[in-house]
């Protein structure tokens, strides 16, 4: 009987699919491909202790966990199971899933000679959900009515898979704004997922990120609930499927730097992997300080001040000065 693999991003989903009733093995992607340094092969031993120290710590992620987890999806990538006939991409519209979207085409692009047919379902909508955000959302019986709804994907996806991971793995960003301006449609919801990319770079005008930028104006001259701070960044900037963790550490880039732009009340560490939420965490807010003011309104300049130290895929952003900027009128990058 013809076997299928379905490649999912997220337990709490995969559960939910395997309730279903869904023929076929799930395998559950759990790499955040947005986060931390990047290369062509993911499992190359330097980049994997690189990448492990990051995660660990940016969101305390045990390092032997991190890399074993990782080691085994690879593993898991290479060889497919010999009666598996078809592998089934199950992956969101925005930024989060179509990296790894791009990733796993990619890899699975250079396996010799596959035997298995490929096929996606890619969506960012469902009837009777009014805010979608993800596949998690969805009940099994509405899950249940996705079921062979997946299509073949075709060598032009597969290309473009290619050619959006040799881009965002680069040690530069130039090739990503190159590749802004070209034809995207074959996968439908790269293009907003790639501009949201873009936005993850440091503004020519003040040094902040997009999402740093909004948290500073919703925040405004008073205070903010933590909690519904994220749930209105994250409802308004959908298309990055930001996480808990990883909000947290943005506002602790803002936070937790040489001349802090946030102030935080109610406690003083945000939650790291694995561990609950504080007690009375629902009351803890924040608000901008005197230098956040001047930084939101680009009398100063987050960098200068601040630095950074991150990635953004193969892009290593580091220091003060000379650092990559986009600029937001010709989506291109300049360094300064």
């Amino acid at each position: 009987m013809p076997k299928k693999l379905h490649i999912v991003n997220g337990n709490a989903f995969g559960d939910k699919l395997r309730a279903s009733g869904i023929d076929g093995d799930i395998l559950v992607w759990r790499e955040s491909l947005c986060e931390g340094p990047i290369g062509i092969q993911m499992s190359d031993s330097v980049l994997l202790s690189m990448r492990a120290a990051y995660m660990n710590n940016r969101h305390g992620i045990p390092k032997e966990m991190f890399k074993s987890t990782t080691l085994q999806q690879e593993k898991a990538l290479d060889k497919p199971a010999e009666d598996v006939d078809e592998i089934v991409l199950w992956f969101e519209h925005d930024l989060y899933d179509q990296l790894m979207l791009c990733y796993l085409l990619t890899r699975l692009f250079a396996l010799p000679s596959p035997s298995f047919k490929l096929s996606l379902l890619s969506i960012n909508q469902f009837p009777g959900v009014e805010f979608f955000h993800g596949l998690g959302q969805l009940n099994v019986n509405q899950i249940t009515q996705l079921h062979d709804k997946w299509l073949p994907v075709s060598e032009d996806q597969l290309l473009l898979a290619c050619k959006v991971w040799m881009a965002y793995s680069a040690s530069e960003p130039l090739f990503m704004a190159t590749l802004l301006e070209e034809d995207l449609s074959a996968l439908p919801f790269l293009q907003k997922a790639l501009e949201a990319n873009f936005e993850r770079y440091p503004s020519m005008q003040n040094g902040l990120n997009t999402i740093q930028q909004l948290i500073l104006e919703f925040i405004g001259d008073g205070e903010v609930l933590v909690l519904s701070l994220f749930k209105k960044v994250s409802q308004t900037a959908s298309q990055y499927g930001l996480g808990d963790l990883q909000f947290w550490t943005i506002v602790d880039s803002i936070r937790k730097c040489e001349a802090p732009l946030v102030h935080l009340t109610g406690g003083d560490k945000l939650p790291s992997y694995s561990e609950a939420l504080p007690p009375q965490f629902e009351k803890w807010r924040l608000h901008r300080t005197d230098m956040g003011k001047l930084v939101h309104t680009c009398e100063l300049d987050h960098l200068y001040l601040n630095g950074i130290d991150d990635w953004i895929g193969g892009v290593h952003l580091l220091g003060k000065k000379d650092i990559w900027r986009r600029n937001s009128i010709s989506t291109g990058f300049v360094k300064m």
